[in-house]
C-alpha cells in the first residue's frame, strides 16, 4: 500500500537526515583541525624563538648561545612573506653582539619584535580563516536541517492524507452505523488509489449488511 511505502519512505529518510548531520558535523569540525595544526607548525614555534631571543637579549650579559640556538630555530621555520629578509637582518646584528653596543641591541630588539608581528598577523589571519571555515559548516547544517524539516512536512502531510484521514474517516462510519445510521458511507475522493479501493470494500461490506438485515 502506498500508506506503507511512505511510511518506510519517512523512516529512511530521519536516517539519512540523522547520519548527514553526524558527518556534517565531522566534516566542519575536521577542516578546522589543519588549520589549527597549520598555525602551530608556522607560526607558535617562530613565537618561541622570538620569545627566546628576547630573554636572551634581557640579560645583563647576553646569553648568545641560547640566542643563536633560538635564531636558528626562527630560521629553520621561515613561513611568512618578509620573514627571510627579517631573520638575516637579526643575524647581521647578533654578530656585533659581543661589542655590547646598546644601539646594536636596541636594533636587534625591534627586528626580533618585527618577525613576532609577521606570525602575530599569520596567526589572526588563518584564526578568521578558521572562523569561516566554522560558519560556512554551520550554515551547512542549517541548510541540511530546514530541508529535511520541509521535508518532514511534505511526508506528515502526504501520511495524514494516506493513513490518518482513512482512518478517522472509517472510525466515523463504523460509530455512525453502530448508532443506526443505514446510509453513512466512507468517501474521501481525493485518497489515493489503494485507500480508494479499501474504502469502497469497506462500503461493500456495509452494502452486503444491510441487504442482510
Amino acid at each position: 500500500m502506498q500508506s506503507g511505502k511512505l511510511i518506510t519512505i519517512g523512516v529512511w529518510m530521519m536516517i539519512i537526515f540523522n547520519l548527514l548531520l553526524s558527518f556534517g558535523a565531522v566534516w566542519s569540525l575536521q577542516r578546522i583541525d589543519p588549520e589549527i595544526q597549520r598555525i602551530y607548525q608556522r607560526n607558535v614555534v617562530s613565537l618561541d624563538a622570538c620569545e627566546k631571543m628576547l630573554l636572551a637579549l634581557a640579560e645583563v650579559a647576553v646569553d648568545q648561545q641560547n640566542f643563536l640556538n633560538a635564531l636558528q630555530a626562527a630560521e629553520n621555520n621561515i613561513t611568512e612573506a618578509g620573514e627571510r629578509e627579517t631573520v638575516m637582518q637579526i643575524k647581521a646584528l647578533a654578530e656585533r653582539l659581543s661589542s655590547g653596543n646598546i644601539h646594536d641591541r636596541r636594533l636587534l630588539t625591534k627586528e626580533i619584535i618585527k618577525l613576532t608581528n609577521f606570525n602575530k598577523n599569520a596567526i589572526i589571519e588563518s584564526a578568521l580563516q578558521a572562523q569561516k571555515m566554522r560558519q560556512a559548516g554551520a550554515w551547512g547544517i542549517v541548510f541540511m536541517t530546514s530541508f529535511f524539516f520541509i521535508l518532514a512536512l511534505y511526508f506528515e502531510c502526504r501520511l495524514r492524507q494516506t493513513l490518518l484521514m482513512p482512518l478517522e474517516e472509517i472510525a466515523t462510519v463504523m460509530e455512525e452505523r453502530t448508532r443506526g445510521d443505514r446510509f453513512r458511507r466512507c468517501n474521501l475522493p481525493h485518497a489515493a488509489k489503494d485507500t480508494q479501493k479499501m474504502l469502497a470494500a469497506i462500503n461493500d461490506l456495509i452494502d452486503r449488511s444491510n441487504r442482510l438485515e
